[in-house]
């Protein structure tokens, strides 16, 4: 069996170097490795329709809908001068500011692309009109978005709980306190990187004192989009609404607060915007779809057995497997975007993670942050690309503007690696103490 299943991971990544999409290539393994066990292509069919027909998947849809209608600069320029007016006295002002608008919007779309697009177009030529150098803009913009998928709600967060069968719900708010540790990272910083003088102009940053009449008006400004996470978020912790529900709701507020409120978008418009949140959703539940294949010759093979007792045979302690996967993760998030990471790994770390009683909300939040770093990481990091696009600079540049920054979310991973009540903590206050 470890045999065929080295040999099916060989051909996985020969596929994959020879430009195979993931998800043909995942599906090609796993259904030669169920032939050769005897299945039939029948049973095979029928298995993945009924994994498919899953209540939860049917927010991925609606999350990725939401995110679509909000990437016009309406609502990311309204919560950023909101978000200005708190920070507009502190040296490196605009930066912070950046950073808090970018969790504010991570907050309402989950997707770490749609935020990078949204925030960037706004932010980059601001800050570097204000004398910020072009590669820290980029760095920081970049990184400020990855948090599009550590704060709830988070897309590759709905696809984890999906396929470890673990409450989304708990997932969401476990993201929470490593997401504002990260945004809080990220300020801190741009304050040493500001008073070092290295990234930040002498005075030109400081937004002038607005009156009463202005806060106010800000404030109501930004009050439509900031009542998109409350509502959905509200409604999933008051019991009112599911997870499908709630990512229902989502795109449906998005769409209202798009069109009525910040006329980021028009009526004519949205149909074009709804035929590409199906043809995105489409290739992630192909993805879903193949690797639902592959975990099912994992279950049935004896893989997963055979892993578990080879691990404990070896006596890894917890904290090391955890490492190791860290390690192999970061590797990975270099030659694999984040859905393949998940759909590859996920099902091959689950039985071990029970063996060596790890959470498997603590693991996801963990795999999670790790596709955080494969978003900065050359060659596939996407972030890197948008950032490079959106400011038609080099990748070279916006690499070094990352950096700094880059260094910081390791240090911060390793603290949540090997400090799990930092991410268990909320959702076992809010939700109970759980058994996973």
């Amino acid at each position: 069996m470890i045999v065929e299943a080295v040999l099916g991971l060989i051909g996985l990544f020969a596929l994959l170097i020879l430009g195979v999409p993931i998800f043909i290539a995942l599906a090609a393994v796993a259904i030669v490795l169920l032939l050769i066990e005897g299945n039939s292509i029948a049973g095979l069919g029928q298995h993945l329709l009924d994994h498919l027909n899953a209540p939860t998947l049917m927010a991925i849809p609606f999350f990725v809908m939401a995110a679509m209608f909000m990437k016009g600069g309406g609502i990311a320029q309204a919560l950023f001068d909101w978000a200005n007016l708190a920070f507009r006295r502190v040296r490196g002002g605009l930066p912070i500011a950046t950073v808090a608008a970018t969790a504010l919007f991570a907050a309402i779309n989950g997707s770490s692309v749609a935020t990078a697009l949204a925030m960037g177009t706004m932010a980059v030529p601001l800050l570097v009109s204000k004398g910020y150098r072009r590669p820290f803009v980029l760095g920081l913009t970049g990184t400020a978005a990855t948090l599009g998928i550590l704060i709830p709600p988070s897309l590759p967060l709905v696809v984890y709980g999906l396929i470890s069968e673990t409450s989304v719900p708990r997932l969401f708010l476990a993201g929470v306190v490593p997401g504002l540790l990260q945004a809080l990272l990220i300020a801190g910083i741009i304050v040493v990187r500001a008073r070092s003088q290295r990234s930040a102009p002498e005075a030109q940053d400081e937004t002038p004192e607005p009156d009463q009449r202005g806060i106010v008006s800000t404030t109501i400004w930004a009050m439509p989009a900031l009542s998109v996470p409350f509502v959905v978020l509200g409604g999933i912790y008051g019991g009112l609404v599911t997870i499908t529900e709630a990512a229902a709701l989502s795109a449906i507020l998005a769409l209202l607060v798009t069109l009525f409120v910040y006329r980021g978008a028009t009526p004519r418009e949205v149909p074009g915007l709804i035929r590409q949140s199906v043809e995105s959703t489409g290739s992630v539940m192909l993805i879903v779809g193949s690797a639902l294949l592959l975990s099912h010759w994992i279950a049935r093979s004896g893989l997963a057995a055979d892993l578990v007792a080879a691990v404990v045979d070896l006596g890894l302690p917890a904290w090391l497997f955890l490492l190791i996967m860290n390690v192999t993760l970061i590797l990975l998030g270099m030659i694999l975007e984040g859905y393949s990471i998940t759909l590859i790994t996920v099902p091959l770390t689950l039985p071990i993670l029970a063996a060596l009683e790890i959470s498997r909300v603590h693991y996801g939040i963990v795999l999670i942050m790790n596709i955080e770093l494969a978003l900065l990481t050359p060659p596939i990091g996407l972030n890197l690309f948008v950032m490079a696009g959106i400011a038609k600079a080099p990748v070279g540049e916006v690499m070094r503007g990352t950096l700094p920054f880059l260094i910081g979310m390791i240090a911060l991973l390793a603290l949540v690696t090997f400090y799990s009540p930092i991410v268990t903590f909320l959702p076992d206050l809010v939700l109970g103490p759980a058994t996973y």
